[in-house]
């Protein structure tokens, strides 16, 4: 009579098989659950990254606009500033003209507002607004053409230090303010009726970017 084989191996040998399928789909749910999370991640960071450079992109754009703007305006309020301080007025066509580039320049603020950060949204003031009151007070015919220095002046720094930010923003070299005015304040308010010595300012336009 031959040996039999007792009814439990079977049913071991089953059971070992069942528990090595179902560690085999645990482990295969595991690494695909992990791979599904490695891949969101890299999904992730390639989208911030996108996201970053379109970001980048723009505020460049926005800078560069304004920059080209503020320094066609200086360049027609330069010319209009010494028409009138030598005693003259301007001109219809300088008329137009200084109106023209002051709503250009006006128009270009609000890219820059919309997506720069608030430490170069605070500087857009001081280089803009002297600007204006200085294009208002050669507009005037009958305005004191003492005060067209200090608007100009004033315009002249807040415009280079927006300037630096700007591109310290970008992450390009920027001109050391600090040092160029050392003795000021790196935010200014632009309602200050602070001036510059005239070591300090210059009465040419600012060079370009």
């Amino acid at each position: 009579m031959g040996s039999q084989v007792p009814v439990w191996i079977p049913i071991i040998v089953a059971l070992f098989g069942l528990a090595g399928v179902l560690l085999t789909q645990v482990l295969s749910g595991r690494r695909e659950t992990k791979r599904m999370v490695e891949e969101a991640a890299r999904e992730e960071r390639r989208w911030q990254r996108e996201r970053e450079a379109r970001t980048h992109e723009t505020r460049a754009e926005a800078y560069a606009q304004l920059m080209g703007v503020l320094e066609a305006f200086d360049g027609v309020l330069f010319q209009a500033r010494a028409v009138r301080e030598a005693g003259d007025q301007l001109d219809e066509h300088q008329v137009t003209e200084l109106r023209e580039v002051r709503s250009e320049a006006q128009h270009a603020l609000g890219p820059v507002v919309l997506h720069a950060p608030e430490a170069v949204r605070k500087l857009v003031s001081d280089a803009t607004l002297p600007r204006m009151r200085l294009a208002a007070g050669l507009l005037d015919s009958d305005g004191d053409t003492t005060k067209l220095r200090q608007a100009w002046d004033a315009g002249q720094r807040g415009y280079r230090i927006m300037r630096a930010r700007m591109r310290a923003d970008l992450g390009f070299d920027a001109e050391a303010v600090e040092e160029l005015y050392p003795d000021q304040p790196t935010v200014v308010s632009s309602s200050s009726e602070s001036t510059l010595s005239p070591t300090e300012t210059t009465s040419l336009p600012p060079p370009t970017l």
